[in-house]
């Protein structure tokens, strides 16, 4: 179900008020200090305002940014050798502290981190006509702020944690935490967030994190740091809530018809009709083919090729395959183009007037990824032949068209453990999960190099990954911003 009210109304007229009120001179990890918080944050409605500019900031990472960041790091991206896009670096662990993606996914998270502050800093000093609100508004602060922390310690590691709003010269004296204790932080206020949010919103904003959406993100946060028994009751409280089911058909996981289904616990919210709220990923996400059905206007130059192993990954008969990516291509010039591949999931709902223009929402936690968490959880407790777990993975098997798995195909707790991670793989192509689960599975660096030893790779072994590439080098900009090399240091390696 479509939102259709003031929720993407507000984010739009608050992106464009804070256009006028950010600050470009201040340090990126508070970019928007210089807001005056005594001459807006004022009214309930002020909060709202801001509390929807601030989910803004998550519109512009997944209409590109984050998802080229975390989806070219991993297997399922072929190396494009033609183009030399950020993105091809970062997939070629080529990137460095100076490649200007890697700057705006920061200066994007920490522009998130600023406004919360901002909102929590001041919310108390303001009356509501509805107190519930008043929490309702935190809640969503917290959860952004919990959300932003957890992406930027995976990212890039510990990070300096900021819990108020400060001036640059303060700001330069907090150090850079361990990566431990800023996961600790986000999850402190992700508890905070579930604490504070709804179980549901109303239709007029739908959209909206709720605390299912707070716990699922702690879930996922957990089973990171391999937290399994924390992560479980969590999980099953989610599941157990009874507001949430795994989408009849595979396609309506990506279709706009069913935005903020019940397949879906948290998705970044876009609408079309010219007003710049559109999703322009999906064009972004092929070449510029000449005019067919699916893509009739066309994509970039600079999109990202889908690699023949994850191609190859999908079973006989797994129905994903054919909805989630596509081989050849006509290029514009009327050249056929048969070795190719692309992501085309997010393009088969309504087609917009222009190409950067969809109405399809991105997902960023699906129930599906909820319940393949569980059947994880139960695993890592103990293998059980035939048990909830199996169940779990074969109910995503079935969804797909294919055979359920018994105990006879999987007889080990690691034969289960890395028949989830392939299921996992294919169910979630195209979501930026992939790199995210090679890291906490750590195996990343082997399946990288792996990887790249395929001829079809860049010619075989012309990359490689390093250890220490595990995380992202801190960005030049903000060394150069804080030189204080006791508070702000690159990370090892780079």
């Amino acid at each position: 179900m479509k939102i259709n009210n003031n929720f993407l109304l507000n984010i739009f007229i608050v992106v464009f008020l804070l256009s006028f009120t950010s600050c470009d001179k201040q340090l990126d990890l508070n970019p928007i200090s210089s807001y005056s918080a005594g001459n807006f944050y004022q009214t309930e409605s002020d909060f709202d305002l801001a509390v929807n500019g601030t989910y803004s900031i998550l519109r512009s990472l997944y209409n590109g940014d984050i998802i080229n960041t975390l989806e070219c790091r991993c297997d399922d991206i072929q190396d494009d050798p033609i183009n030399g896009y950020d993105h091809n670096y970062v997939h070629r662990f080529q990137n460095d502290a100076a490649t200007p993606l890697l700057t705006t996914v920061w200066k994007n998270y920490f522009s998130i981190i600023s406004r919360c502050n901002l909102i929590l800093d001041n919310i108390d000093n303001c009356s509501f006509d509805n107190e519930e609100n008043k929490d309702y508004f935190k809640g969503e602060a917290y959860f952004l702020r919990g959300y932003a922390y957890s992406q930027l310690g995976f990212l890039y590691g510990g990070m300096p944690l900021l819990d108020k709003t400060m001036k640059i010269d303060e700001i330069k004296t907090i150090a850079r935490s361990t990566q431990s204790e800023t996961f600790d932080f986000a999850a402190q206020d992700l508890k905070t967030a579930a604490s504070l949010l709804p179980e549901v919103w109303s239709l007029e904003y739908l959209g909206k994190a709720t605390k299912y959406a707070a716990q699922g993100i702690l879930a996922r946060l957990l089973l990171f740091q391999k937290k399994y028994s924390d992560a479980k009751p969590i999980l099953e409280n989610i599941i157990n809530s009874g507001r949430y089911a795994m989408a009849d058909k595979y396609g309506d996981c990506f279709l706009d018809e069913y935005d903020n289904s019940k397949e879906h616990v948290f998705q970044v919210q876009y609408i079309s009709g010219d007003i710049g709220q559109g999703n322009s990923w999906v064009a972004k996400e092929i070449h510029e083919f000449a005019v067919d059905s699916l893509f009739p206007w066309g994509g970039t130059s600079g999109a990202n090729l889908v690699s023949p192993s994850l191609y190859d990954a999908y079973e006989d008969g797994d129905l994903r395959k054919k909805f989630s990516v596509r081989k050849g291509y006509i290029t514009k010039q009327g050249v056929v183009d048969v070795v190719s591949i692309f992501f085309i999931k997010y393009a088969q709902g309504t087609i917009p007037s222009q190409k950067w223009d969809y109405e399809v929402n991105m997902p960023v936690l699906r129930y599906t990824d909820v319940k393949l968490m569980y059947a994880e959880v139960l695993n890592e407790d103990a293998y059980v032949a035939e048990g909830e777990a199996f169940n779990i993975i074969n109910a995503v098997r079935r969804r797909a068209g294919l055979s359920a798995l018994t105990s006879g195909d999987i007889a080990t707790q690691e034969e289960f453990r890395i028949a989830l991670f392939k299921e996992r793989r294919v169910e979630f192509a195209g979501e930026y999960l992939r790199w995210y689960d090679l890291v906490r599975t750590g195996t990343a660096v082997s399946v990288m190099n792996d990887h790249f030893s395929r001829s079809d790779e860049g010619g075989g072994s012309k990359f490689e990954m390093k250890d220490y590439q595990i995380l992202f080098p801190i960005p030049k900009y903000e060394l150069e911003v804080n030189t204080d090399e006791s508070c702000m240091w690159q990370n090892p390696g780079y």
